[in-house]
């Protein structure tokens, strides 16, 4: 019998209020979104890397990974992105919301620079929640601390993790379980934050509805420092990286070249002038042991990964479960992980690191794995996306409408049909900032600066960048024929960089991004008054 008049009106009032499309398909997807932590480009095997990585390189040849996926340059910025399905600055997160970017919120004096999450930037779990999926999360949060602003409170039914942008992987002061604190005392002599991530995660599938799709965020705090890997894990790796981080380098070049991830013809940019040469010395085969420590934190994940696909196999539900899988940054050049000759390493064949907004810097090694509907061992390269775009993808694919109310507007862009098409392009024009270093792409386009000159950013003299006066110039780089930033086109063509450069500025100017140059001099002015 045909529904009344009225009773279609309030099935149609009914789905909007669910935010569930009304041609979303029966069979809804399961989503997994896992996030690594200050993993470089080359990192993994399936994007070149020594490191072995079996089970992400299966999830690749199962699935697709793409060439050219970004994140936000550094931590809090591509979490608040991801999360949110908005640039970091709408989202409320322009710059770090921790107590050492306390003087960069106050200079800024917006909301765009805040030291949370927007409220009005409806999480991933909260879209999806509205949307009858149930919501886990487990691992690094890092997007606020105070009542109101941690995982449950923010749309998670479960959380296990730390809260904080670091901490031990074997005694964690920051770890909640839900929204309780865990004493590290409490925690068991063989705990290891990595494997205790997946076993939570695993356990929130296991209690849950099976008759209801579920989305889990699993964000791992591995690589990120401190340097913490169990010993057997460590063993595997001895000697792995004696012959330095020069060959290292030129060999994941070339198996890169293989896998068909760059051209043949692609060449290493020069190192950076203040990058040393690789001697052997005591000194640099201090850093060849963190690097052994740094595989085994990557292999270590790579299992728990396996751990995980492997329980969703066994349940039935791996099929029908889109899972996701990049880092939010590109290698860190730090001594807390490791320095930066490493770091190029770790980016290879990009340029630059973690924090700058060249490719070294914002691209990301992105897997997406789906055997009811992607193809099999395809490298995407018709389309470049963003954090930014993975919400609105993951509704796309639930056939789920964003909130409405209160809730600020997405401004990712769903890149399903680039899943489902390996031939799909569409890619729209990306902006960055991050600590005054700024991009624009826009098809095989890109003009980058970087805040300071090189020379002003040393690491090892803790001087970062974002400081004193604006000395980089922007740079022009044709991806089509140097994706790496090898030869800059800024002086043989003026007129696209006039052009890509106004554009770069009206996005800032709408998003809320205070020049750099008034926050620095903000900075030093409060230091000047104490």
């Amino acid at each position: 019998m045909r529904p009344r008049p009225t009773s279609l009106i309030c099935i149609v009032i009914a789905t909007l209020a669910t935010g569930i499309s009304a041609h979303a398909d029966e069979r809804r997807p399961n989503f997994v979104v896992i996030l690594a932590d200050d993993l470089g480009w080359s990192d993994i095997g399936c994007y070149g890397s020594e490191i072995p990585t079996p089970h992400l390189d299966a999830l690749a040849a199962g699935g697709m990974k793409f060439a050219a996926f970004y994140n936000g340059a550094q931590c809090c910025p591509t979490r608040a992105s991801l999360i949110s399905g908005m640039y970091p600055h709408e989202a409320g997160v322009g710059d770090m919301i921790d107590p050492h970017s306390l003087a960069v919120r106050e200079a800024a004096n917006s909301p765009r620079y805040s030291d949370r999450l927007d409220p009005r930037a409806k999480t991933i779990a909260e879209h999806l929640r509205a949307a009858d999926y149930q919501t886990y999360m487990t691992g690094k949060w890092h997007l606020g601390y105070q009542d109101g602003q941690r995982p449950v409170q923010r749309g998670f039914e479960r959380y296990y993790g730390i809260i904080s942008g670091a901490d031990s992987y074997f005694r964690p002061k920051s770890l909640r379980e839900d929204d309780r604190p865990v004493a590290p005392e409490s925690l068991p002599a063989d705990f290891y934050a990595t494997d205790a991530f997946t076993t939570q995660a695993m356990e929130f599938i296991q209690a849950g509805d099976r008759s209801k799709p579920f989305f889990l965020y699993l964000a791992y705090n591995a690589p990120h420092a401190p340097m913490h890997a169990p010993e057997d894990e460590i063993a595997k790796h001895r000697g792995k990286y004696d012959v330095g981080f020069e060959v290292i380098r030129e060999r994941r070049l070339a198996i890169q070249k293989q896998l068909g991830l760059v051209p043949e013809t692609t060449a290493l940019p020069a190192r950076d002038p203040k990058s040393l040469p690789w001697t052997g010395s005591p000194e640099q085969m201090k850093e060849v042991r963190n690097m052994e420590i740094y595989a085994a934190m990557v292999t270590r994940m790579d299992a728990n990964i396996g751990r995980l696909t492997a329980f969703l196999r066994e349940r039935g539900q791996l099929d029908d479960t889109l899972i996701l899988f990049l880092s939010d940054n590109g290698a860190w050049a730090s001594g807390a992980t490791y320095e930066q000759e490493w770091a190029e390493t770790g980016d290879t064949p990009f340029r630059l690191f973690k924090l700058f907004t060249h490719e070294g810097g914002i691209r990301t090694p992105c897997l997406a794995h789906w055997p009811a509907r992607i193809p099999a061992g395809v490298v995407q390269r018709s389309r470049y996306a963003h954090v930014k775009d993975i919400l609105p993808t993951l509704l796309d694919a639930a056939g789920a409408r964003p909130l409405a109310g209160d809730a600020l507007p997405l401004s990712g862009r769903s890149f399903l049909p680039a899943l489902l098409d390996p031939e799909h392009g569409d890619s729209e024009t990306l902006f960055w900032e991050r600590l005054g270093n700024e991009a624009v792409r826009e098809g095989n386009w890109k003009l980058v600066r970087f805040y300071n000159d090189l020379r002003d950013y040393n690491p090892r003299i803790k001087r970062g960048p974002g400081s004193g006066e604006r000395s980089g110039a922007w740079e022009l780089y044709d991806f089509e024929a140097d994706p790496n930033e090898i030869r800059d086109l800024s002086a043989a063509h003026p007129e696209k960089v006039a052009e890509l450069a106004a554009k770069h500025r009206a996005w800032a100017d709408q998003i809320g991004v205070i020049p750099r140059e008034e926050i620095a001099r903000g900075i030093e002015s409060a230091a000047g008054k104490r």
